[in-house]
């Protein structure tokens, strides 16, 4: 059972990064011509927008008007909850 937590914690870890990850490219993919840049984010995009959608569709009557995506942020607290869950 130990294993098995430990894999989980690590799988959230690799995660946790990969969301970090995606955020930080998408302030600045749009401002550079690197395609290696862009080919990160493209793939952490698909790795983290599938989850990001439905807490997009359930946060946009609250984020409409302001013009930022909380919804990282809520992925994220989500992720760090599941992890202090298990430990």
């Amino acid at each position: 059972m130990a294993f098995l937590v430990y894999v989980l914690s690590l799988v959230l870890d690799v995660y946790i990064f990969i969301v970090f990850v995606n955020v930080i490219l998408s302030w600045i993919v749009f401002g550079i011509q690197n395609d290696i840049i862009r080919q990160i984010y493209s793939f952490t995009g698909q790795l983290v927008d599938p989850i990001l959608q439905p807490i997009r569709k359930l946060m946009q009557p609250v984020s409409r008007n302001i013009g930022v995506d909380f919804s990282p942020m809520v992925l994220l607290f989500l992720l760090y909850f599941l992890k202090q869950l298990y430990h």
